[in-house]
């Protein structure tokens, strides 16, 4: 097991509870996984630091702590990678430190049940037994969750017969097992004399009867002292156990809870779907999702119709969705493309059921469902997910684009993907656009400033402040070029002049240099798809199936990273002569804990022992596209350096998969040239809840004394605009999305999962902040709108999140209930408050 401190941390704090939690972790594993213990050393590699461990060479896994901030009422979440062997554990960055000890015990022993549970490929129990306020099923069994909590029981027991500990610090050990034990259902809570006593004492003996297994001799010893109910417990035990069940109490109301729905996933007769009606469930969801698109386009225009001219139908408005779709209300009217996991030829996605373990928190669906522990999910399982969520309220399936219109409000022009005549709505409030992950980069060009329109601006900038009359005529010129294909290569021929190339050159903007540099790499580019139409494409028309796999034989990829191989893999799959040559630096670490990766290299990489159709280079720092001319004549694909001298590699083909460009979503760039055009301005600001959640980020658009704003979320929030957004969020963003998915987890922070789980945060805030300003939310959305399985909605996401949240002894927060603007301690549920430090010079405290 390796130990490897996180590689963000910002306060003293933090670095003391990392400390906590490593002094910690050897007396963890003794007390709950002795085997385990077995040669730990620390190693200190790549300014990381590790302890290994594992019963023998074969069987070693690795486990990273770090700290992050938290949904309330989480002290640690855990994300397991069965595929790797790789964990990560983060602790919330406001618990105290000596706390670690307890905490790390339940999430190690979670752990430890995931990788046990899919090593011999058993069922994944997902509701919890021991959960507060959990029911008795007719078959009780303990999920992986229970199992992280029977290791709590152990590690606490541990301490309670701990010689090397004072008599407080057993004490303290003591009264957290004891309560421990009354939150897990181990202990009735009515009076003997109450009616429903002896159906709480059989519950409670059943449960009990089924984590006796799991405990140790202490902890079966002090669970058969302390598990009876209060009024047969010593005095100061029984004392601890009231004071506790008062302090929770005085805890307050449950956090808000949005209108609910359904989790996707589930037949007419509420029982789940079957993997083996997985299409067909899909196939149904689709078309219920087509016809509501019909159904509401025909209301639209009814609606349209009675107004007077120049007005538009009044909507919320979500434009986009995908996995954000547990964002939306249902009062939204959403319009959405139906794309990426709609349309992409892959089979399923890059990671595992236990990579996403957590989706199910979401509302979104249970990866379990259709797919084992370490097998990926298939897509039609999220096809149904989104279809299935999507029928919650109205939805137009198409494109929208932003605009303000001649009365200042602001407009949203709609195009049916039915290919029907487009219609105009008028926007309420703020829209919520989830349109997804930016477009890919044109291999060669400038980073800093990837498009030609970019690229314009800044050389228009630059030949101004020449101020020669030849290099204002020529700014002129390069601004009255019309939009297009060859607006690239007619630039260059605009700036080819010796005075005006002469004159940018010697310019000390480096913009300027990399606007030359994306020109060049653009009119490559398009030169290249001139000349092998159907050869030279981005990754993303692979992505979405808009490419004939029959038009080549050998592809070269120009990247080697997540889109690099899930493109490869489309390309095997779909011809199976075919050969790929991947090419690029080296795989993100990230890549290589996926489901995807390492399994694809193995099958067809001859470095790993495949049958040799894919070759990767690495180490390759890719510059523009070339041409080379066949001896049959027939136009052949090299990729080139930065210097255009040849790397070596060709092909029939050539596919783009080197990045994306950080830019605003497209639904907004009308609003944003109308702010712009008007020496308006256009501002951005990052969006957190109040546990410090990232919830996307919001746009202002100002211009002519109006104001509109737009709210962006999903994968579509986690590549900021540099024009919009200073280094500083973009530092910040980028620590975010290294603790929003950690690349052990084989997840990224634009991935299914994340977005989904960001949606589900921002649906709680967003019913927080209506019920403040309007009082409880209704439930259900229009009438006739949700499909005959209900859909996904933030209810879902609150009761799911909120039962994992309870399965771990955490506090509940009052609707309204602010945390501090910097880090704090937070209120630790009873069984984990402060308890008397130990004796002055008897023994070690908590977790040394």
């Amino acid at each position: 097991m390796a130990l490897i401190r996180g590689d963000a941390v910002e306060t003293g704090a933090e670095r003391r509870l990392l400390a906590e939690a490593e002094a910690a972790l050897p007396a963890v594993l003794r007390d709950i996984r002795p085997g385990l213990s077995t040669g730990v050393s620390a190693v200190e590699q790549d300014g990381r630091r590790f302890f290994e461990l594992g019963t023998t060479a074969d069987d070693r896994i690795e486990l990273r702590l770090d700290t992050a901030a938290l949904p309330q009422p989480l002290l640690a979440r855990t994300f397991t990678n069965t595929t790797t062997d790789r964990y990560v554990v983060q602790l919330a960055d406001t618990l105290r430190p000596e706390l670690a000890g307890q905490v790390l015990s339940r999430e190690v022993g979670e752990l430890l049940a995931v990788r046990d549970r899919a090593t011999v490929g058993a069922r994944v129990p997902l509701d919890s037994l021991l959960a507060p306020g959990a029911t008795l099923p007719a078959h009780p069994e303990l999920s992986d969750a229970d199992r992280g909590r029977a290791e709590e029981f152990n590690y606490l027991a541990a301490r309670m017969n701990d010689a090397d500990l004072g008599a407080a610090e057993r004490l303290d050990a003591r009264h957290r097992f004891s309560e421990l034990v009354d939150e897990s259902g181990l202990r009735p809570r009515s009076p003997a004399t109450d009616a429903s006593h002896a159906i709480e004492l059989y519950a409670t003996d059943i449960r009990q009867d089924v984590v006796r297994p799991l405990l140790r001799a202490g902890a079966r010893e002090a669970m058969a002292e302390l598990a009876r109910p209060v009024e047969r417990l010593g005095s100061a035990d029984a004392r601890a156990v009231v004071e506790a069940r008062a302090a929770r109490a005085a805890e307050g109301a449950a956090p808000v809870v949005p209108p609910g729905f359904t989790m996707p996933g589930l037949r007419p007769d509420g029982s789940p779907v079957p993997r083996a009606e997985l299409d067909r469930a899909a196939a149904e969801a689709a078309e219920r999702r087509t016809s509501l698109s019909g159904r509401t386009l025909e209301e639209l225009r009814a609606r349209q119709a009675a107004l007077p001219e120049g007005r538009h139908p009044q909507y919320e408005l979500m434009i986009g969705g995908g996995a954000a779709f547990a964002a939306r209300s249902p009062d939204m009217l959403l319009v959405d493309a139906r794309g990426r996991w709609h349309v992409d030829p892959i089979e399923a996605i890059v990671q595992s059921a236990d990579q996403v373990r957590h989706l199910r928190q979401s509302g979104m669906g249970d990866p379990y469902q259709f797919a084992d522990p370490r097998q990926r999910v298939p897509l039609p399982a999220l096809q149904l997910w989104e279809d299935t969520a999507a029928v919650r309220g109205p939805l137009v399936d198409g494109r929208a684009e932003l605009r303000v219109g001649a009365e200042g409000r602001l407009l949203a022009e709609i195009s049916p993907a039915d290919g029907s005549d487009p219609v105009t709505v008028e926007v309420k409030g703020s829209p919520l656009i989830a349109t997804g992950i930016p477009p890919e980069i044109v291999p060669g060009a400038d980073r800093q400033v990837p498009t030609v329109p970019e690229a314009t601006e800044h050389l228009a900038d630059g030949l101004a402040a020449l101020g020669a009359p030849e290099t204002t005529a020529a700014r002129d010129r390069l601004l009255s070029l019309p939009e297009g294909q060859d607006r690239a290569a007619a630039s260059l021929a605009v700036l080819a002049d010796a005075g005006v190339s002469d004159s940018l050159a010697a310019s000390g903007d480096p913009r300027v240099a990399g606007a030359m540099e994306t020109l060049r790499a653009t009119a490559a580019w398009e030169e290249a798809r001139a000349a092998a139409p159907g050869r030279v494409l981005m990754g993303d028309e692979v992505g979405d199936g808009d490419y004939d796999p029959s038009v080549a034989k050998d592809w070269v990829i120009a990247g080697v990273g997540g889109a690099a191989i899930a493109n490869a893999e489309i390309i095997l799959q779909a011809r199976p002569d075919s050969r790929v040559f991947m090419v690029g630096k080296d795989a993100p670490f990230v890549l290589h804990n996926d489901a995807q990766y390492t399994a694809l290299r193995a099958k067809h990489d001859a470095e790993y022992g495949g049958d040799g159709r894919l070759v990767t280079f690495s180490g390759r720092y890719l510059g523009a596209v070339g041409t080379v001319t066949a001896p049959d004549g027939r136009v052949r694909l090299a990729a080139l350096d930065s210097s255009g001298r040849s790397l070596g590699v060709e092909g029939d083909a050539y596919v783009a998969c080197l990045g994306r460009v950080s830019r605003l979503p497209h639904a907004v760039d009308s609003v944003e040239s109308w702010a712009r055009s008007a020496g308006g301005e256009v501002r951005g600001e990052l969006r957190f809840d109040k546990d410090r959640q990232y919830l996307g980020y919001r746009l202002e658009f100002e211009a002519h004394g109006q104001r509109h704003a737009c709210d962006v979320t999903g994968a579509a929030s986690r590549m900021l605009p540099a024009h919009v957004f200073g280094r500083e969020d973009t530092a910040r963003l980028a620590v975010l999305n290294d603790k929003t998915t950690p690349p052990e987890s084989g997840n990224v922070a634009a991935g299914f999962m994340a977005t989904a789980l960001q949606g589900s945060h921002l649906a709680r805030h967003t019913a927080a902040e209506r019920e403040q300003r309007q009082g409880p939310p209704s439930t259900g959305g229009p009438n006739g709108t949700a499909g005959a399985t209900g859909a996904a909605g933030p209810g879902d996401a609150q009761r799911a999140a909120g039962a994992a949240a309870r399965s771990r002894s955490t506090p509940r927060t009052a609707p309204g209930q602010n945390r501090p603007a910097a880090p704090g301690p937070a209120a630790p549920p009873p069984h984990l408050r402060n308890r008397p430090g130990p004796e002055p010079g008897r023994g070690r405290g908590p977790g040394a």
